[in-house]
């Protein structure tokens, strides 16, 4: 594994930070990183230094509870696209499998999925094992696995154990949540009864998991240097729009070059900057609205737009439509045909 891979800071800067009420600034001055600024979080930081600001913000949060708090919104709030490998599975197992896949999009953290006896396990770790992934981080990762199934499941899922290296006092803080009292153990680990393994989700999506996986696997690919600029363009924006973040600086800073080489080799491709920013927009807001229930509120906000009515311009620009004119014609075209 190449322990020099660089993680974004969006999970905790433009989620943590704002769920908590912790200044982002201050939080990044305080671990060191004062030469980064909430605007540039997307800016990539090394394993040791994502934990260093997760750390920071176990000190700064104004609550004592945290890891359940923060894992709980983080699993009912914002839409954060790489969790849809979860939502749109048929069940709790492909779910996780999936999630595997992608988890270093949400920070340095690697997920293990695999059957121990007639157990369903997953298993937490830091991607880099010169850099020990905090026991809170860990305990966050218990509390937002379960919370998502509950919500895929719309059941009361319940581990059969569970455990993280904390204190007796951490244990206690995410017990309720959890439903058990995980122990204290080296490895952080949940584990599920057969029967909840293949419990089916209600929010089963195959349509939108097919564009999706598409996309998160373009993120995955990003810094391949090999790859069409547009087509690490489009990767990096799906990375960076649900922190606000649609400048061809802050893609440039994520991909590693400036901006005029961007727009110089965006130019060669016979494309421009704004070209693949309205086209990435366009995509995803007709993926949203043909195959989700998001709001136009949550789509203007996954896409990067100020509010609803922006996204809305924008869209009748694309379209000649209103969007939720366009979903409720595709939702009476679909009915037509299955009559």
């Amino acid at each position: 594994m190449d322990h020099s891979q660089n993680y974004s800071l969006f999970m905790a800067t433009e989620v943590a930070c704002r769920i908590l009420g912790v200044d982002p600034q201050v939080m990044l001055e305080t671990a060191g990183l004062g030469d980064l600024t909430p605007g540039r979080a997307e800016a990539r930081v090394t394993a040791q230094q994502f934990f260093n600001c997760w750390n920071t913000m176990e000190v700064l949060s104004p609550r004592p509870d945290f890891v359940p708090y923060l894992g709980v919104a983080i699993s009912r709030g914002p839409v954060i696209p790489a969790f849809f490998t979860l939502s749109c599975a048929p069940d709790m197992e492909t779910g996780f499998r999936r999630l595997a896949q992608f988890k270093s999009l949400l920070g340095p953290t690697v997920m293990r999925v695999f059957w121990d006896g007639d157990l369903l396990r997953l298993e937490f770790e830091s991607v880099d094992p010169r850099a020990t992934m905090p026991p809170s981080l860990g305990a966050l990762q218990l509390v937002v696995a379960i919370e998502n199934i509950r919500g895929a499941t719309a059941h009361l899922v319940c581990p059969v154990s569970a455990g993280f290296d904390g204190s007796e006092e951490e244990r206690h803080m995410i017990a309720g949540h959890l439903g058990i009292m995980p122990e204290r153990s080296q490895a952080t680990y949940v584990a599920f009864a057969p029967e909840d393994a293949k419990r089916l989700f209600i929010s089963e999506n195959a349509a939108l998991w097919a564009d999706v996986e598409a996309d998160l696997k373009l993120q995955l690919a990003g810094q391949n240097d090999r790859l069409p600029v547009a087509d690490r363009v489009r990767g990096a924006l799906v990375d960076l729009m649900p922190a606000g973040r649609t400048g061809a600086e802050d893609v440039g800073l994520a991909l590693g070059i400036s901006r005029s080489t961007l727009q110089r080799r965006l130019n060669e491709e016979g494309t421009s900057y704004q070209a693949v920013l309205d086209a990435t927009r366009r995509d995803l807001a007709i993926r949203y609205l043909a195959k989700t229930s998001l709001s136009a509120a949550e789509i203007a906000s996954v896409l990067a737009y100020r509010d609803a009515n922006s996204f809305s311009r924008s869209f009748r620009r694309w379209t000649g439509q209103a969007p939720f004119a366009f979903r409720e014609r595709l939702t009476q075209m679909t009915q037509k045909a299955d009559t």
